[in-house]
């Protein structure tokens, strides 16, 4: 009995300690100094320390609030002279002779975020790993307006950075690819809804600034207005504001709820002007307009001068090389033309906004002197997707699936100078390759190859000779499937040839046939082709016989391999199978 007696006599000991500490440590803390400070530059006595402390209510708990704890001045005029922590909060709304805001009542935390909880001030801030909501200072905090506030359409007094990022990120077309609700509804690339909910500032700036730093394959461009330090804190003000929880009541929000006037603007009337206001995101007639194309794209003025984005392709013959229609279903769905685009889905815009934009990229008029030399037509007309070198890498290629074509192997160059021309006059289908037959003139076509030709040939290799080989027809003796069994040669079978295809084409076409094999990426520039892309296999230059040579004989100048220990039959089965994938996806 006696050894119970000690033991409980023990802890309670214990205990006292305990709690001694912990008053001590409370009692020891920074801001027992700072209201010491405070009081003293007051001209005041010191009460004691107090631990101030703000109850929020909000929809799934209560939010602790001890700031004033240290930042004990803040509604206090007096203290405006002070410095931090103890100073006089200035007005939220600027110019205001009363602010609505009342911090004895909302505390700090629920604008600042940081740690409301915590007296230390590492800890308060928030300024260790982990804590998903760091405190947001000056203007930044602006972001945690849209808790109290709804903030989907209009301007709010002291709001003005989240609205600039609210209006920048229309003009610079990110809603285009990510979705926030009431903004956008595309799909392109992750939502952004609850942006602000899910990641810390400082990691939204630098997801902005380098898309690769916090994902290695960000498919993300890196736009020229990363380094306008005012825009992105702008953009990643906006969204640290979307956030799903939210004190949108009577009775959570600390200030009340307030619902300004949605203005954005859509257009009911095409013209010139309209598109101008689309293509650049700028504001149209007072209100703001969903658009930006010149971030990603750019053009030439009548001079030739270029401006806008380095990221898809120059706009400046769009109309001339796709005509109207093309243009008009590309906005809306870039995929129904290229299979594997990354340009997003512009669903939303309405027929007005389209033939808007249509008319203001058919004001594009600059063409090059008719007698331009070989090497200024390249520069003008093919360098952002070829590149300066021919290697299929120029400033705009990254975005583009499929690449543009490598023209610095002769072999290549020489070896289908035929249809080389033809896809310079009529494009190739499924890709970004236009036709220009409506910019230029056969003359400046053959201008054009010959300079081609001539940059390429330090690449030849010695003795090249393209071998002719013609596509065998089923049933012909003189065509007997040797490398088979000696026999007539059949029409080809798709599964047979599916089986084949997965024997011998999947490492680098894929499973699918889409281009995209596990060993495609590995591969020196070119890619392999897109199988499945009806755009591609349903014209006309695309035969079964180029397809033979293809697989038979290697594309020079190309990763694609001769395959000539395959027979005949094998060949047609493949092909059969090719142009069976084609017929189903239509």
């Amino acid at each position: 009995m006696i050894k119970d007696y000690r033991i409980l006599l023990a802890l309670a000991f214990a205990g006292f300690i305990f709690f001694a500490m912990s008053m001590h440590k409370a009692l020891d803390q920074d801001f027992v100094d700072y209201q010491k400070d405070y009081y003293e530059q007051l001209g005041e006595e010191f009460p004691g320390a107090e631990i101030k402390q703000v109850n929020v209510k909000t929809p799934g708990s209560m939010m602790i609030d001890r700031c004033q704890s240290c930042h004990i001045g803040a509604s206090n005029p007096q203290a405006a002279g002070f410095e931090e922590p103890l100073a006089f909060h200035p007005p939220i709304v600027p110019g205001a002779e009363k602010d609505p805001h009342d911090f004895a009542k909302m505390g700090c935390a629920v604008c600042h975020d940081g740690n409301g909880r915590a007296l230390e001030i590492h800890d308060a801030h928030g300024e260790y790993h982990g804590w998903p909501a760091p405190l947001l200072a000056g203007p930044t905090a602006q972001a945690n307006c849209n808790r109290c506030h709804a903030m989907e359409g209009g301007s709010l007094a002291g709001a003005e950075l989240y609205e600039q990022g609210r209006s920048l990120f229309l003009e610079k077309a990110c809603w285009g690819c990510h979705t926030i609700a009431g903004i956008s509804t595309s799909s392109q690339a992750p939502e952004l809804t609850d942006a602000g909910g899910k990641f810390t500032y400082e990691y939204l700036v630098e997801s902005m600034v380098e898309p690769s730093a916090n994902v290695k394959n960000s498919k993300m461009p890196k736009f020229d207005w990363v380094h306008e330090e005012e825009t992105v804190a702008a953009i990643a003000t906006y969204l640290k504001g979307q956030q799903k929880e939210r004190l949108r009541s009577a009775e959570s929000a600390p200030i009340g709820y307030i619902k300004p006037e949605a203005r954005l603007a859509r257009i009911t009337e095409p013209s010139v002007e309209a598109g101008r206001s689309l293509f650049a995101g700028v504001p149209y007639e007072g209100s703001v307009a969903k658009g930006g194309c010149i971030n990603c794209h750019a053009f030439r003025n009548s001079d030739g001068d270029l401006a806008g984005g380095n990221i898809g392709p120059e706009l400046t013959w769009s109309i001339r090389n796709r005509g109207e229609e093309y243009v008009k279903q590309h906005i809306v769905n870039s995929r129904s033309h290229a299979p594997d685009s990354i340009m997003p889905t512009f669903k939303d815009y309405n027929e007005a906004e389209l033939e808007s934009l249509i008319k203001y990229l058919s004001t594009f008029d600059y063409k090059l002197n008719a007698k331009s030399e070989g090497e200024k037509l390249y520069e003008t007309y093919c360098v952002a997707c070829h590149g300066e070198e021919l290697n299929g890498k120029g400033s705009v290629s990254a975005m583009l699936d499929p690449y543009p074509r490598n023209l610095s192997k002769y072999q290549f160059v020489v070896a289908y100078e035929d249809r080389f021309k033809n896809s310079i006059l009529h494009g190739v289908d499924g890709t970004a390759m236009p036709a220009w037959k409506n910019v230029l003139s056969e003359k400046e076509i053959d201008t054009l190859i010959e300079f081609i030709k001539e940059k390429s040939l330090a690449n030849a290799p010695r003795n090249f000779k393209r071998i002719d080989a013609r596509l065998p027809k089923p049933g012909d003796p003189e065509r007997l499937d040797y490398k088979g069994k000696g026999e007539l040669l059949t029409a080809g079978d798709p599964a047979e040839g599916y089986e084949a295809f997965q024997k011998h084409c999947t490492s680098c076409h894929g499973k699918l046939a889409n281009g995209k094999g596990p060993n495609a990426y590995l591969l020196e520039h070119p890619l392999p082709r897109n199988l499945i892309s009806k755009e591609f296999l349903n014209q006309v230059s695309v035969t079964d016989e180029r397809l033979y040579q293809s697989i038979l004989l290697g594309v020079a100048g190309a990763p694609m391999p001769a395959f000539d220990h395959l027979s005949d039959q094998t060949i047609l089965d493949i092909i059969a199978f090719i142009r069976s994938n084609t017929e189903e996806s239509e």
